[in-house]
């Protein structure tokens, strides 16, 4: 009898499998912070902070009812980073750097999760939202994988019962070795299957 009582009470503390949800794909673009080193003959050491153009697409899972006003996310895309121009050097009329100009674009593999808030409107209609998302660049060839963290306002626009447009406008701190800032624009269609 005991085994049977077991086997009752681990079949009702089992999760139901969940089919709220959605599946999509988005597209991105903004800027980032680049530094660019280069050195006197003293060897002191002097910085170039420069913003650079980043783009990419990719791919993003949601996890909720459509109809929620809090839902995850989960996104992975593939961003490129524009090269950086060589430092402007100022004053220091005999610096010495490596001419970063020619090593080209950076292409850069990106996961994040994180929690979509709907702010204010219908959910299934046209929404207000706050996106919150932590990740990492994790595929890089020059190994210098980092920290994401993206924080910034959104909206959402049901445009039929399954399709529903995104977009967001974030603010991001990517951090390795020391912080630097990036604003990216997100925009995208999700399919949504509950």
């Amino acid at each position: 009898m005991r085994p049977l009582a077991t086997l009752i009470l681990a079949g009702l503390t089992l999760p139901s499998t969940a089919f709220a949800g959605g599946i999509g794909l988005l597209t991105t673009g903004g800027f980032h912070q680049s530094r660019a080193y280069y050195y006197d003959t003293l060897g002191n050491q002097g910085i170039d902070s420069q913003n650079r153009l980043n783009l990419g697409g990719g791919l993003i899972a949601m996890l909720g009812d459509k109809d929620d006003r809090v839902q995850g996310v989960m996104r992975v895309w593939f961003l490129q980073d524009q090269p950086m121009t060589n430092p402007d050097t100022g004053n220091t009329t005999d610096a010495v750097f490596p001419d970063v100009a020619s090593q080209g674009p950076r292409n850069l593999g990106i996961f994040t999760a994180g929690i979509q808030w709907g702010l204010y409107g219908d959910p299934s209609k046209f929404q207000l939202t706050l996106e919150t998302h932590a990740g990492s660049g994790f595929v890089t060839k020059d190994a210098t994988e980092f920290l994401l963290i993206e924080v910034g306002p959104g909206f959402t626009w049901g445009i039929s019962d399954d399709m529903v447009l995104f977009g967001s406008l974030t603010a991001d701190v990517r951090y390795r070795k020391g912080a630097s800032m990036s604003e990216n624009m997100y925009f995208g269609a999700r399919y949504m299957f509950d």
